[in-house]
């Protein structure tokens, strides 16, 4: 069979317009016969109509049997033929169906509005022209008037029976039957009974005729919701008795009464969803009536189970092309009994060719489902439930028709979740009264619909759609979720077969249907429902799977314990090599400044993430984190400690995490610690199967494995020191289950930078122009080493051995000497002859046992004893009286007459310690203190004048601690070996953004605050427009003068310019000295964690009397 053999479902079906257009209103869908009874004008147009009402009604054979039995009854009452029908008491019965509230509402409109039903003959038996006829023509000739009273048990209580309140008439009656005897008659017939309702006590059959013989023709009693009347009037005493008991007296006594009278007929509802208990006691009265009673009662079935269908049709589709339904339902009985699948044996009988066309546009498992599983639901009315749920099902397919496969039936997976707009959407009825009966709200938002169209139905649709195919995950998901709504175990689900019927469409292969579903019920776990069960019968469960089990899990499982585990993995994954891990440094105490070992300090997620934004910044082009900039600036040697400038700045890299990533890491771990933590859950892992226990247990394997490999992949932010400062580079460790470790990444990334023990030496442009301080004429061998740790881009240093080597080269081929102090000897690359003019003996400095004319790697050792000279003259002058001369052959004093031999003395004569020459002093040209000439400069000044008297330095734009602690250790840097420098004045301009705000604050720091009387004040403050505006201000002052013109007033023009200074001009200069109780120690710790920029310029002696030290 092809979709083109006939036309779609859209073409065959025209819906009514209210439908269509999504207008049929909720209220529409709960018919009141009290409403339309008692406030008409409340009721909808299409219950409060009368003609309205019979056009939009299915006349089922319940209806008509109603109808055509009132309808002659009313006819015989005014002296015309009955048509055979003459019941007086009819019961309409639902047990088996709805429809009761319409009949009692068609029941009301035929006995008051008669005039206005123009269809009649439609509604009654077998079409019966003839008594619709009779009925029209009494109602003209003004022959018929019909007393009619309806009582609704659900809409009084127990206490005031008064049912219409818009009656200014109306007594407040307190009984059904002071309430049906005012309906009835007016005041007359209540008057009648009026001490029976007042007493509450039942009236007997003879006072009951008394009453119906005032009127003078047909009356009509409806009543409905008698047992939930019985329950409110159960609490109302009455003597020794309830109002309910008196009520259920009534009652037999009032169906015994028009049982015996021609001209009433009682009309009553028994519903027993709700009140179960006070309905049996209702059936079990009618089994008491007398023999006449029984013989008049008959009990009404308003819509048989295979009437539900037309009742739908007729309801919500103006036309249906009959002719072409036949086709379809041809068509597709073929379908079912001609393929290879199993379907129900219904589906094959040949009578479900005659329900296919009966039910068109509605497939029968719609049907099925609604009034059999969905039934099942206390709150669920049948007809008018599934009246309300199709007539949207309705209006959502005619308004998202599929543009890929044909139509032919309105299916089960139409009842769509999709729709869920506000006010009776068919999510909307599921959420507000299915589920609370079976709470499947979680499956449908987790596995079949969600907004953001991430439900796991929703996901494996898109595989099909793609390829022209229909949503078979939503197909699938929805059938099987109606059929999950049973009320009772047994019924829930649905088998193969079932689906089958449900699903099967000549155009869809079931093999893509069996694809899908085996998808979604784990095969593909980026689609695994939570909720879904493929077992014998498919459904839907209120409790998730294992999956979802996992997943609640993973949501109870706390964020900080999340993140701790995320936090130990990565201890685990940063691993050891070259480079020294240091965990989650926050303060500069926490990350050394120490020149041994690259540092490697491994940020913490929180502290330096490397954003989006961040990478994006013109500002910051390498993309450091503030904290990694702060961490690489400053140093402490203690927490609490002072914060000083880091000198071994070479010497730390930073490892910063992916902000982007950090979730997905920490979700990963929230996964492995959720699983972990079911798995020693020994009171639920006792519920699942072994099969579970060891899927479980692989995920716990496959979730560790995946955990390192992202956390590897967080940390892939590498912050290294180049020439101009941090340098930013991004790394890969992410190889799958583990081998690369973070600090190997970094090995591997800066591999061309490592100098490892195997290296060769460095040659001597290196040594001289890289490693050398120039300005040096000696350096220790850990000077040496601490060159690579202190200058921006040099290579790291992982074994001294190369440099013990490079040395060993210096001195063989460049120049340089090696002095190792601790053997007093010196290393020269020297020939045999070669003689310094600074060695002051005669023999040859090579011939000395303190010296080696080569050297080997081997002889060269790190410490701060081991100094490597520019060369042999710069070597003598500091060790010149350590080295040992050559010995030599004695010579006679050449004193005359001395015959002592003594050690010859250079190229001059040599003299015994008798004779010695004490040569004459000389005197400084300065202070005329006699000094060896050797002692005395060029300028015949010695050292204690030559020593400078003053220090002076100025600082570029810097933090403020930055600032003052370069000024004070340049201080102490002039200082003598046993002086102490002071300072004697300081200036400190304010640079940067809010210079006014920031001065404000400046100026009350207790560095100034306690020397006002020193302190003085320059601002000015110029402001100029594009129009040639302008605007100055200036002060020039002391300091408490100052804090009164710190506002800054309202910018308004392009160029702003603001200049501040502070200056501090001491009398007496202040000792610079461990204490820290200078003005420059007391701005640092004053100004040392805020965010202000300075210039400082100082000043002072580069020594102070001791007692300023004091």
């Amino acid at each position: 069979m092809s979709n083109a053999e006939f036309p779609t479902l859209f073409d065959n079906c025209t819906p009514r317009n209210d439908v269509l257009d999504g207008t049929l209103q909720e209220d529409q869908f709960a018919a009141s016969l009290a409403t339309v009874a008692h406030s008409p004008e409340e009721a909808p147009p299409v219950y409060r109509d009368a003609g309205l009402f019979f056009d939009m009604t299915y006349p089922t054979d319940g209806l008509q049997t109603l109808l055509s039995n009132l309808t002659g009854r009313f006819l015989a009452s005014s002296g015309h033929d009955s048509g055979g029908y003459s019941n007086s008491i009819l019961c309409l019965d639902t047990r088996f169906g709805g429809g009761k509230t319409h009949d009692l509402i068609a029941s009301y409109h035929l006995a008051t509005h008669p005039g206005d039903i123009d269809n009649l003959e439609d509604h009654l038996n077998d079409g019966d022209k003839d008594l619709a006829s009779s009925y029209h023509d009494a109602t003209v000739s003004g022959d018929l008037d019909v007393d009619t009273a309806v009582f609704v048990g659900g809409h009084v209580d127990g206490r005031n029976a008064r049912s219409d309140r818009t009656d200014p008439d109306a007594p407040n009656t307190r009984t059904m039957w002071g309430e049906i005897a005012y309906q009835l008659y007016g005041l007359e017939g209540y008057e009648y009974i009026k001490e029976y309702d007042q007493d509450r006590n039942a009236p007997g059959g003879n006072t009951l005729k008394g009453l119906f013989e005032i009127g003078d023709g047909a009356s009509l009693i409806l009543i409905d919701e008698i047992a939930a009347y019985l329950e409110a009037a159960s609490a109302v005493e009455v003597g020794d008795a309830t109002l309910a008991s008196q009520t259920l007296s009534f009652v037999l006594s009032l169906l015994e009464t028009a049982s015996e009278t021609d001209d009433v007929t009682v009309v009553y509802s028994i519903a027993d969803t709700a009140f179960e208990e006070e309905a049996d006691e209702i059936r079990t009265l009618v089994d008491e009536l007398n023999q006449i009673g029984r013989r008049q009662h008959k009990t009404v079935t308003p819509t048989s189970e295979t009437e539900v269908g037309q009742v739908l049709q007729h309801r919500l589709f103006e036309e249906i092309d009959h002719g072409q339904a036949q086709s379809v339902a041809e068509s597709y009985f073929q379908f079912y009994t001609g393929g290879d699948r199993q379907f129900p044996q219904e589906a094959t009988d040949a009578s479900f060719v005659d329900r296919l066309e009966r039910e068109y546009p509605f497939h029968p498992t719609i049907i099925d489902t609604l009034t059999e599983k969905i039934d099942t639901i206390p709150k669920f009315q049948r007809t008018r439930g599934a009246l309300k749920l199709l007539a949207r099902a309705v209006f959502y397919l005619w308004n998202h028709q599929p543009a890929n496969y044909d139509r032919h039936w309105i299916r089960l997976y139409d009842l769509t979740p999709a729709d869920d707009a506000p006010g009776g959407s068919i999510d909307g009825t599921l959420r507000e009264t299915l589920f609370e009966f079976v709470d499947l709200s979680s499956a449908v938002t987790a596995d079949i619909y969600s907004e953001d169209e991430n439900a796991h139905a929703q996901l494996e649709d898109r595989k099909w759609t793609e390829k022209g195919i229909p949503p078979l995950g939503s197909h699938l998901t929805t059938t099987v979720l109606w059929h999950s709504l049973a009320y009772g175990e047994q019924a829930t689900g649905l088998t193969r077969a079932e689906m089958n019927a449900a699903l099967g469409h000549p155009d869809i292969r079931f093999d893509n249907y069996d694809s899908a579903l085996d998808a979604l019920a784990g095969g593909d776990m980026s689609v695994a429902c939570y909720y879904l069960y493929d077992e014998e019968r498919v459904r839907f469960k209120s409790d998730p799977n294992l999956i979802r089990i996992i997943d609640q899990r993973v949501d109870n499982t706390p964020d900080a314990q999340a993140r701790s585990r995320f936090e130990a993995r990565l201890d685990s994954e940063t691993g050891t090599g070259a480079f020294d891990p240091v965990s989650h440094p926050e303060s500069p105490a926490d990350l050394p400044d120490k020149a041994s070992t690259p540092q490697l300090a491994v940020m913490h997620m929180d502290t330096a993430p490397v954003t989006e934004e961040l990478l994006n910044d013109d500002s910051n082009p390498q993309a450091v984190p503030e904290k990694v900039q702060s961490l690489y600036q400053k140093s402490a040697s203690k927490q609490g400690g002072d914060v000083q400038s880091r000198v071994y700045k070479n010497y730390v890299l930073f490892l910063a995490p992916d902000d982007e990533r950090v979730k997905s890491a920490v979700d990963e771990a929230r996964h492995l610690e959720a699983i972990e933590a079911l798995l020693d859950d020994s009171q639920q892992t006792a519920d699942l199967s072994a099969d579970q226990i060891e899927e479980l247990k692989e995920r716990q394997k496959t979730k560790y494995g995946l955990l390192g490999e992202l956390v590897r992949g967080v940390y892939r932010h590498l912050y290294y020191v180049d020439r101009d400062g941090l340098t930013h580079i991004t790394i890969n460790a992410t190889e799958a289950n583990g081998g690369t470790s973070l600090v190997n990444a970094v090995e591997e990334t800066l591999d061309d930078r490592l100098i490892r023990a195997d290296a060769g030496p460095k040659g001597i442009a290196f040594f001289k122009q890289k490693l050398w301080q120039q300005t040096q004429d000696s350096m220790t061998t850990q000077q040496l080493v601490e060159q690579f740790a202190k200058k921006p881009g040099l290579p790291y240093l992982l074994s001294t051995k190369p440099l013990r080597k490079t040395v060993a080269k210096m001195v063989d081929d460049g120049g340089y000497t090696y002095w190792d102090a601790e053997s007093e000897t010196v290393y020269w690359d020297a020939d045999a002859d070669d003689h310094p003019e600074n060695w002051r003996k005669r023999s040859p400095l090579a011939e000395s046992p303190d010296v080696r004319t080569s050297i080997r790697d081997t002889d060269v050792k790190i410490g701060n004893e081991y100094v490597v000279y520019t060369g042999i003259e710069s070597l003598l002058d500091v060790h010149h009286d350590s080295i040992r001369p050559p010995e030599a052959e004695e010579v006679q004093c050449a004193e005359d007459g001395c015959t002592t031999m003594v050690e010859p003395s250079g190229d001059g004569p040599a003299y015994c310690e008798d004779h010695t020459k004490t040569p004459e002093k000389d005197r400084c040209q300065s202070c005329g203190k006699e000094y060896d000439e050797s002692e005395l400069n060029a300028q015949g000044i010695c050292p204690d004048c030559a020593r400078p008297t003053g220090w002076d330095t100025a600082t570029s734009q810097m933090a403020a601690s930055r600032a003052f602690n370069e000024v004070r250790t340049h201080a102490l840097s002039k200082a003598s070996s046993d002086g102490t420098p002071g300072v004697s004045q300081v200036t400190v301009e304010v640079v940067g953004e809010d210079r006014l705000s920031k001065g404000s604050f400046i100026a009350q720091r207790d560095a100034f605050t306690d020397r006002a009387d020193a302190v003085s004040v320059r601002m000015s403050y110029d402001v100029k427009t594009s129009t040639g505006t302008s605007y100055n201000a200036s002060y020039q002052g002391g300091l408490d003068d100052f804090s009164r013109v710190t506002n800054q007033p309202d910018p308004f023009g392009e160029s702003i310019n603001v200049t501040l200074k502070f200056r501090v001009d001491l009398d007496e200069p202040e000792a610079i000295t461990d204490d820290e109780d200078d003005v420059l120690a007391e701005l640092q710790a004053g100004l040392g964690q805020t965010n202000i920029d300075v210039k400082v310029q100082a000043r002072g002696p580069v020594e102070v009397p001791p007692e300023a030290t004091q």
